[in-house]
């Protein structure tokens, strides 16, 4: 069994590299090796191919399901999941379907309320409020499942398959909606029930995370979670589960049981146990990481009843081969491998570190130095998965994950069970808990105002697998030279940080938008802010993140190119992250701001050009910012969204204009790159920022034709992802994000471009 488990996850990781995934047919087919293979290594084979079956069957019904899904023109209907999030024009929320080859699956849905919608109508639907377990009828129009491809950030595509997601989409307003059958789930009962109780508490969200999992955390919030590194603390996982289990035993214990139930004491005990914390999981909505910490407790609880013993390496290697065959996207998850590994780690503590203690000091030196330890492996981690880690992680995790076990968590659910029992007093019950948790308030709000997050981007990962694997093997042997060996390493990957900072040109993907980031070590220049729309910024959800994934530490310069939503972003947002910046805009509402011919000419040894067209402007496209760049020799221009008016204009004002590097004007718009522009550029790179499956088909196939036509490779986000230009004197060495990201059957066809280097 062993050697079977082993088997699964090396099938699992082999996953990684495959181009496509295999059809079913083929796996099944590779079976017939297991009768030819030597009888020793026939359960590893079986296991790698048990991987491989489970992989290819799932994915091909997704992908069957998800096309005749989005070849279907009729109507969907379905049960609402989850809880829908309301704005004031509109509505998001998931439906999962439960009629036609879909049934099962879900879809994404945007609804916004006035849109060509009839006034009666719009009233109507206004008046009933989307909630969990109701049944609609929609017409909606469908896509596949997209998102924007950067370093650390969220992979929309991954998500999909590990949440059953087939598509996302808007309803349409004719036909009208129709709400088949109103139902409130007894959760949801539950859920607005604890509502009434924190809703004005200090620590509401932290209280709303860890009774009903519902993480409804602002910007700032998120920021405390990351540079604090206690994310996992409000993630009800194995920590919450494995509380709750532990102290219905306790309790369970307790009770003084009739002598006839003595001899299934124990099978009550744990049964009984393991039922609530199956029903904790079901209030927290079953999340992905409830589910896995619910199997590890079961298979836990299975083993105990049998009277079994299993050792770490063969518990550990069956649930994670266990939920690997039943769950084989898990693959896809970094929750899933962090917290499979960080099992795998307390593990080794365990059997590695003394199991007593007998003084106080003793027992305080064995806590500390067992998150000593656990924190420094996880940073490992964290710095090959995030490109980064929390440089107070072990201060946090000393201080608030004893604190949170022992009385702030036992306390918070007694609270909770005596509210859904509506036992009197239960109101200052959570009075109490909030106090509790009002030190772990404070500490997120304090992580969030000051960057504790020790960015390393460019670590090479060589040097990392080798340093986590030579400190694995320092713990498990203690040979001295080990240590010196593992010294070594750790000192070329320091060097490798602290080596002389070279530019860098980032085309960050934030969708149909713009924002372009130079950096030079933990300093930089951003040209625009991408889009906002209504409630959703990218420049808190994409830019913020990347700047900060980057190292960026102080911002100089933060350039709005023109007054369009796509470009102007969140931009307060970036002034209150990064207070020092000067903001270089001619918008004219824009207090305190610089005109954009005020940027310096010399900026750490490159040199900016801000390009002024004549006029007039037809709208405030033509008014953008051009922005030309000289850095280590080589000049990149930036033109924001003119026309091909204004390029005219450009070539008259400045007649010996060039550039090796072009960023497409307007996404790629076919009002913008003109022949005789391009011509005259002669641009040895073009890149373009636009989102994939934009409603405006940027970039415009008269644009891509006339790049082709002078033999200009192009290459866009849509298809890149996030973009970066690593630029020496000599050559610049253009790195695509989508090309780098595992799985590779994962990732989008990435177009055209194929010059992965430019040289003078």
């Amino acid at each position: 069994m062993k050697s079977f488990c082993i088997g699964v996850l090396a099938g699992c990781l082999l996953s990684l590299f495959l181009p496509i995934v295999p059809p079913f047919f083929a796996v099944f087919l590779l079976m017939l090796l297991f009768f030819i293979l030597p009888a020793s290594s026939r359960m590893f084979y079986l296991g790698i191919l048990a991987y491989l079956c489970s992989l290819s069957w799932q994915y091909q019904r997704f992908n069957s399901a998800q096309h005749a899904l989005l070849a279907s023109v009729t109507p969907i209907s379905g049960v609402i999941v989850g809880t829908p999030q309301h704005n004031t024009e509109y509505s998001q929320f998931r439906l999962k379907l439960d009629t036609g080859p879909a049934a099962g699956y879900q879809v994404s849905l945007f609804w916004n309320h006035q849109a060509r919608m009839p006034q009666q109508a719009a009233a109507s639907v206004n008046s009933v409020k989307l909630q969990s377990g109701q049944r609609w009828q929609f017409s909606v129009r469908l896509r596949p499942v997209a998102g924007v491809a950067n370093p650390a950030g969220f992979n929309r595509e991954a998500h999909a398959l590990l949440n059953s997601l087939l598509a996302q989409g808007s309803v349409l307003a004719q036909p009208e909606p129709m709400l088949l059958q109103q139902h409130v789930s007894l959760r949801s009962r539950m859920v607005a029930q604890v509502e009434r109780y924190i809703a004005t508490l200090t620590s509401a969200d932290i209280l709303r995370a860890l009774t009903v999992g519902e993480r409804q955390f602002d910007h700032l919030q998120w920021l405390g979670l990351q540079n604090s590194g206690l994310a996992h603390l409000l993630a009800i996982s194995g920590l919450h589960i494995g509380l709750v289990f532990g102290w219905s035993i306790l309790l369970l214990r307790a009770i003084p049981w009739p002598l006839r139930w003595q001899s299934r004491r124990n099978v009550l005990v744990f049964s009984l146990a393991f039922a609530l914390a199956l029903a904790y999981a079901w209030l927290a909505g079953f999340a992905i990481p409830t589910v896995r910490a619910i199997a590890a407790l079961m298979l836990l609880v299975i083993v105990a009843l049998l009277k079994r013993r299993l050792s770490y390496s063969h518990y550990w290697l069956l649930l994670c081969a266990g939920l690997l065959l039943l769950q084989p996207f898990y693959l896809l998850s970094k929750s899933f491998w962090l917290s499979v590994l960080a099992v795998a780690m307390i593990f080794l503590l365990l059997w590695l570190l003394p199991s007593k203690a007998k003084t106080l000091s003793e027992k305080c030196w064995l806590f500390f130095r067992f998150h000593l330890l656990l924190t420094l492996m996880m940073t490992l981690l964290s710095i090959m998965m995030f490109n980064g880690s929390a440089s107070v992680a072990l201060l946090s995790n000393v201080l608030f994950v004893p604190w949170c076990s022992l009385l702030a968590l036992p306390v918070l659910l007694i609270t909770l069970v005596c509210s859904l029992l509506a036992l009197p007093g239960t109101a200052y019950l959570w009075q109490l808990v909030d106090l509790l948790f009002w030190p772990l308030h404070w500490w997120l709000a304090y992580c969030a105002q000051h960057n504790n997050w020790l960015a390393l981007p460019d670590w090479p990962l060589v040097l990392l697998l080798l340093t986590t694997m030579l400190l694995l093997l320092c713990l498990l042997s203690r040979q001295r030279w080990l240590g010196a060996l593992l010294s070594m390493l750790v000192l070329s990957c320091l060097l490798s940080v602290i080596r002389p900072a070279q530019w860098q040109l980032h085309i960050i993907d934030v969708g149909q938008g713009l924002s372009v980031l130079l950096q030079k070590g933990g300093r930089g220049v951003l040209y625009d802010a991408g889009p906002r729309y209504g409630e959703h910024s990218a420049t808190a959800a994409v830019v913020l993140p990347y700047l900060r994934q980057r190292g960026i530490r102080q911002l100089d310069y933060l350039i709005l190119s023109h007054d369009d939503a796509d470009h102007t972003g969140d931009w307060p947002l970036l002034l209150a992250q990064y207070p020092n910046t000067q903001l270089i805009t001619d918008i004219r509402h824009i207090n305190h701001a610089r005109p954009c011919k005020a940027l310096p000419d010399d900026y750490l040894g490159a040199s900016f050009k801000v390009l002024q067209a004549p006029g007039p402007f037809s709208n405030k496209n033509d008014s953008s910012c051009v922005l030309l760049m000289q850095v280590a020799g080589w000049q990149i221009l930036l033109p924001g969204d003119i026309s091909r008016q204004v390029e005219k204009q450009l070539l008259q004002q400045y007649p010996h204009l060039s550039a090796q590097v072009l960023l497409l004007a307007h996404h790629g718009s076919n009002s913008s790159s003109d022949f005789v522009f391009l011509h005259q550029l002669s641009p040895q790179l073009a890149l373009n920022s636009a989102s994939l499956f934009n409603r405006h088909q940027h970039p415009s196939a008269d644009v891509t034709l006339r790049l082709a036509t002078l033999g200009i490779p192009l290459v866009n986000t849509a298809q890149s992802g996030a973009i970066r230009l690593d630029i020496t004197e000599q050559d610049l060495w253009l790195q695509q994000y989508r090309r780098q990201r595992l799985p590779l059957w994962l990732q989008k066809p990435v177009g055209n471009a194929e010059t992965l280097r430019t040289t003078r």
